[in-house]
């Protein structure tokens, strides 16, 4: 089980608007920052998406509305760009890495121990404590021990906006630590189902 190192409830006060710098894109197309394209091939995205409905977790099972989608995609953007905008010392969307898949995290920073991945998501629920985070959200923690083993680390500060609070969503920080064992684990479920995400149609 990955280890819960803390759990934060952040406030947010006018001050802390005040500070944002707004962030650019890192490609420029005639003019327009836009974000890079994606390497085609198979990226860790896909390939969980892959195991999860393979596992049957229930979350890549149910079917979404198409029309919902674009939606949810834009708070989700929304957020991430917004929060990303208070951590100057970290390097949003550091572009994309090959090993062991292909894979594009959120965010990463140098810390006294070494490197740390950040990720944004957008909680279309009530806030998980940090214990029923590390159960429930398997996907979430697949995601951060593949991020942790293409950058050599063992830590991942999840940034998550619950929108089912009352009387307003909630914004929580969950840093979580990963054992040599579970990263190795990670690493063998990637490889043990690569072939089968190509074959299946998950690459891009």
């Amino acid at each position: 089980m990955p280890t819960l190192i803390s759990e934060t409830d952040v406030k947010l006060e006018r001050a802390d608007l005040q500070r944002r710098v707004p962030l650019p894109r890192s490609v420029s197309v005639d003019g327009f920052l836009v974000p890079p394209a994606r390497t085609p091939g198979l990226h860790l995205s896909g390939l969980l998406r892959y195991v999860a409905q393979k596992s049957k977790i229930t979350a890549y099972i149910n079917d979404v509305a198409e029309e919902d989608l674009p939606i949810r995609w834009m708070l989700g953007q929304v957020f991430e760009e917004f929060a990303a905008s208070l951590f100057p010392f970290m390097i949003w969307q550091p572009g994309e890495i090959d090993t062991p898949v292909i894979m594009t995290p959120d965010g990463v920073s140098v810390e006294d121990y070494g490197l740390l991945l950040h990720e944004f998501k957008f909680n279309r629920a009530k806030k998980y404590a940090g214990a029923d985070l590390l159960k429930k959200k398997t996907v979430w923690m697949w995601q951060g021990m593949g991020y942790c083993l293409g950058y050599g680390a063992s830590r991942v500060v999840w940034n998550v906006m619950s929108v089912m609070e009352w009387p307003d969503p909630l914004w929580t920080q969950y840093l979580v630590e990963f054992s040599e064992k579970e990263l190795e684990g990670m690493r063998r479920m990637i490889d043990s189902n690569r072939a089968g995400a190509i074959a299946e149609g998950y690459s891009e």
